[in-house]
């Protein structure tokens, strides 16, 4: 081969690269864009139950929707990537063009390297949207709701929040710019008698009983005869607050950026607190943006098989039924993870290497 062949091919393959680039991503935006537009839809009829409460309106709950779409981007982008794949790669099967650049020399793997360019890319979107996009959106959009709904949620975008559970007052504090979660104050008080007891937690949770879980729990009670206090490594504090007032106060993995979520799993594994939950959805993070890649070269199997003359229908009941299969998948493994405390970082993988074993399979039978 000549110097002048080899800068023509590496010329061919750049154009063919851009152009695959083009078709893939132009319909995996607008499968994404009607995914997002269906979330927003669900996400504001959700919300319409709660209008009326206070100055909660239907704008507000618009609003609070809009916020949430980056959220539901990220968790739909492999779908997405999927059938913008299938859609892009058959249209381009259906007018032979697939098989004109196999003709003009390109095997398999060629393309598939081809295609998985464009599947990094897309995987670094979802990187970047869920590690450093949705995460602040989400959190303000929980506060936004929350001080629509409950004047006396104002303050909370402070390291201190305070907050009144009937005859309790919470002070939640935060560090690490109000992302790691500090510890708790708690002050009881007796109706028209003054301060009935203090205590102290350096973490707090909130279970699914409507119970606060304290960790490593000082408390001081006043009596009219004398002061007593009592430790504990964990107690439990009865819980009225709404949900959403309470997710204010506690740490959620959806509302931390990448990094935050990182050190805040570092500082409970250090504090002796169990930090699986949240180790698990910081590697699912890494995970969802390769199986973002993933899923646009299994696409490329499809296309050459008996799915290339089928129609545009066929592709999209196909990509749904994968993408649907994933994720219900990595639901199953992240939740069997939590009950049977299973290696983080295998939980959170393991879904997207059997894609990626499926994908190898698929692309080892091209012909």
């Amino acid at each position: 081969m000549t110097a002048q062949q080899g800068w023509l091919n590496t010329h061919a393959m750049r154009i063919l690269r851009r152009y695959l680039f083009r078709n893939i991503v132009s319909m995996v935006l607008l499968v994404l864009g009607v995914l997002l537009a269906l979330g927003l839809f669900i996400e504001f009829v959700d919300e319409i139950g709660d209008i009326g409460t206070s100055d909660y309106g239907p704008v507000d709950a618009l609003v609070f929707a809009a916020l949430q779409l980056p959220h539901y981007a990220y968790d739909m982008l492999p779908m997405a990537a999927l059938l913008g794949a299938l859609l892009g790669l058959g249209n381009l099967a259906a007018h032979s063009e697939l098989i004109a650049i196999r003709a003009g020399g390109v095997s398999s793997m060629t393309l598939a390297r081809a295609i998985a360019g464009t599947g990094l890319v897309l995987g670094l979107v979802a990187l970047v949207i869920g590690g450093w996009i949705a995460p602040p959106l989400d959190g303000y959009a929980r506060q936004f709701r929350a001080e629509a709904k409950y004047g006396n949620a104002s303050g909370v975008a402070g390291k201190a929040v305070w907050i009144r559970d009937g005859d309790t007052y919470l002070q939640v504090t935060r560090t690490n710019g109000g992302t790691d979660f500090g510890g708790l104050y708690l002050f009881r008080v007796r109706p028209g008698e003054g301060l009935d007891a203090i205590g102290h937690a350096d973490s707090a949770q909130v279970a699914r009983s409507d119970a606060w879980i304290l960790d490593n729990y000082e408390e001081t009670q006043f009596t009219d005869e004398r002061v007593t206090t009592r430790q504990a490594q964990q107690a439990t504090e009865p819980n009225s607050l709404p949900a959403d007032m309470v997710g204010l106060t506690v740490v959620r993995e959806e509302s931390l950026n990448a990094p935050d979520l990182y050190r805040y799993v570092r500082y409970r594994e250090l504090s002796g607190l169990n930090a699986h939950e949240y180790a698990v959805a910081f590697w699912q993070r890494l995970a969802t943006g390769a199986a973002t890649a993933v899923m646009c070269v299994l696409a490329l199997p499809f296309s050459f098989g008996p799915l290339r003359s089928a129609g545009a229908g066929a592709r999209v009941a196909l990509g749904v039924l994968i993408g649907l299969g994933y994720f219900l998948l990595n639901s199953g493994v992240a939740d069997s993870a939590l009950i049977y405390d299973i290696n983080p970082a295998l939980t959170a993988w393991l879904p997207t290497l059997a894609l990626m074993v499926c994908a190898g399979i698929a692309l080892g039978r091209i012909r």
